[in-house]
């Protein structure tokens, strides 16, 4: 661990609380496990990532907690897994205690709860636990710190004539096809994660800042709009319900429904989604699922609860001459970005 790195960030955390509530998302705990133990005589990987985590994660926040006690604030730890946000309770229960932590001046630092997730209930990354986050609070601000100045049109490590791209209205394909698949020193998280969870965090609303935690004052700046970073620009963001608010930030989808631009349309007036607007079909997902549904790009529209199931909607779109009125997600089941 770089524990002049990590007094740095919290400095300029303590620094932001004086006008901000502020939420920490940080990675670390199995780098902290290093320092104490390898348990080399482990030969299964995901037990050997487990037991790193279960001795790291302490160390780690000792070291938060000492840092942010020396300017009399108070840390409190969140380990949380991909599960806590596919169930609705756990969601809830979740944003409440992490709402009571900031109107008490507490600062919550999350992180994945490695002893216990699998690769299915994994995040991934803390890249995608911050959005995912960020989303749930439904915060004014996420910044992304990395080890380089923000997005660049190709790795600027290795490519001297990469050039940093300042602001993204919009993240699409080609965009994404820009990142190489290199990951963070010791992580797992690459440029192309940041991406995917700007994606995510803009879709809900949020802008979004991907600059370096190496430089002087770098959150700070972010925070304050004067950092050089890239800036991901959100789409307009709707007030959303608890329930709808779940629906589109935790719940975990089963499958993908690929609709035309009428159906986007509709969609967006607050209409129910009928099987005629629908173009194709991923699955497979059975009747009341959560799916995710997206436009012909592949851009995130919205999520609903199926009233049919996949096999049975692509028997619905299947003829030349789709049926008419037949509704597949009610429009009280169904919530837009």
């Amino acid at each position: 661990m770089d524990y002049n790195r990590i007094s740095d960030l919290v400095d300029q955390i303590c620094t932001l609380k004086e006008e901000y509530q502020i939420i920490l998302v940080s990675s670390g705990a199995q780098g902290a496990g290093l320092e104490f133990f390898e348990f080399q005589n482990e030969p299964d990987p995901l037990i050997r990532k487990q037991m790193l985590a279960s001795v790291g994660q302490a160390r780690l926040f000792q070291v938060y907690f000492d840092f942010f006690r020396e300017q009399s604030v108070t840390p409190a730890q969140a380990l949380i897994t991909r599960n806590d946000f596919n169930s609705k309770i756990s969601f809830q229960n979740i944003k409440t205690t992490l709402e009571g932590l900031l109107d008490n001046g507490i600062v919550p630092i999350i992180n994945e709860n490695d002893v216990v997730s699998l690769r299915e209930s994994s995040f991934g990354d803390n890249d995608q636990l911050a959005a995912l986050t960020a989303g749930m609070m439904r915060v004014d601000l996420l910044v992304i710190l990395s080890d380089i100045e923000g997005f660049f049109t190709a790795d600027p490590k290795t490519n001297p004539d990469a050039e940093l791209i300042r602001n993204v209205d919009q993240i699409s394909p080609e965009l994404l096809s820009l990142c190489e698949d290199s990951l963070s020193t010791g992580g797992t998280g690459g440029m192309y994660s940041k991406l995917k969870a700007a994606q995510l965090a803009t879709e809900y609303g949020i802008p979004t800042i991907v600059t370096s935690g190496l430089t002087d004052q770098g959150l700070i700046k972010a925070v304050k709009g004067k950092t050089s970073g890239t800036h991901f620009h959100a789409s307009k963001r709707k007030e959303k319900s608890d329930h709808g608010n779940w629906m589109l930030t935790g719940a975990s989808v089963q499958g993908t429904i690929t609709i035309d631009d009428g159906a986007q349309k509709a969609l967006i007036e607050n209409k129910s989604l009928l099987a005629v607007g629908i173009c194709n079909v991923e699955g497979p997902f059975e009747k009341k699922e959560v799916v995710l549904i997206q436009n012909k790009s592949r851009i995130r529209v919205g999520v609903g609860l199926t009233n049919f199931a996949s096999s049975e909607i692509q028997e619905l779109i299947r003829p030349k001459i789709k049926p008419q009125g037949v509704v597949v997600i009610h429009k009280s089941h169904l919530y837009t970005l």
